[in-house]
């Protein structure tokens, strides 16, 4: 996909290029959007449209802004589709909240198959799903495992692209607040 861009100003040029079927430009929309309180609410449409168009950053979002707002039954397990969909193609924040969802969505929480999906998918991409794989392994819920690996974990969330993972913490649940 090209570069995302700015559409914070304004953003006509953004919004006729949507319109046309411009994925990056429904993002750049949608991410202006979501950070002015005043259009938030627009910006679960605007991801839908750029996931739709192909941006699987998007989708991630989208999903995102599904599960935030409490998604249940039916919902969830979209949410969780549309999550591994994204993952499929390397999209590094779905990975991790496929896993989220395993551990924090369902009743009884997956903690078997989570701790699998996130560990292949910290190997397989790094990034997110390693930060969600220490807070989830630091909470003890997940079994055990050698203390340096929390560490390690964290280093390698930072190092693939999560920059809440990045600094010292005091712990792994310190980078979600």
């Amino acid at each position: 996909m090209a570069s995302v861009p700015s559409c914070a100003s304004g953003g006509w040029i953004c919004r006729i290029e949507c319109r046309a079927g411009d994925a990056a430009s429904c993002l750049g929309l949608a991410y202006s959007a979501d950070t002015n309180p005043e259009s938030k609410q627009d910006a679960p449409a605007l991801y839908r449209s750029a996931c739709l168009l192909g941006a699987a950053n998007a989708c991630t979002n989208y999903a995102a802004s599904i599960w935030a707002a409490g998604a249940s039954g039916g919902e969830l397990a979209c949410v969780r589709r549309t999550f591994e969909k994204a993952c499929a193609v390397e999209e590094p924040f779905a990975c991790g909240m496929v896993g989220r969802v395993m551990l924090e969505s369902t009743t009884p929480p997956a903690y078997t198959e989570g701790r699998r999906y996130l560990e292949k998918a910290c190997d397989r991409i790094g990034g997110f799903s390693c930060r969600v794989l220490a807070k989830h392994l630091k909470s003890g819920n997940l079994g055990s495992y050698p203390p340096e690996l929390i560490d390690t974990l964290l280093g390698r969330a930072c190092d693939g692209g999560d920059p809440n993972a990045c600094g010292e913490h005091a712990t792994a649940s310190e980078t979600f607040e």
